[in-house]
């Protein structure tokens, strides 16, 4: 699993300088030629088949966060629930670190 404090500068990050895209849907729709899929614990079921099917099939890494989507909304940054989360430009912010934990 991902250590929070390093999921935490990176995604603090990204969010700063870089592009993102938040929601099931919204991620869903925009997942080919992302450079990393993020999901929470709470994302569940189909939902979570079909992104991942999608990001695999788009060669997306995909990284599961143990919290829920609570702490992934805190871990960001936001005041808000985030289940699923998509780096589509790191901007200052790299990903190496992260993108060792996630899955191809």
């Amino acid at each position: 699993m991902v250590e929070e404090k390093l999921l935490m500068t990176v995604l603090r990050g990204v969010v700063k300088t870089g592009k993102y895209v938040l929601g099931t849907k919204a991620v869903s729709a925009s997942i080919k030629g992302s450079k990393l899929f993020i999901h929470s614990s709470s994302l569940k079921g189909t939902p979570l088949e079909k992104i991942r099917e999608a990001a695999k099939s788009s060669s997306t890494p995909i990284l599961s966060y143990a919290g829920t989507s609570f702490d992934l909304g805190r871990v960001c940054g936001k005041p808000f629930r985030v289940s699923a989360l998509l780096v589509k430009s790191a901007g200052g912010v790299d990903l190496t670190p992260l993108m060792e934990q996630a899955e191809s």
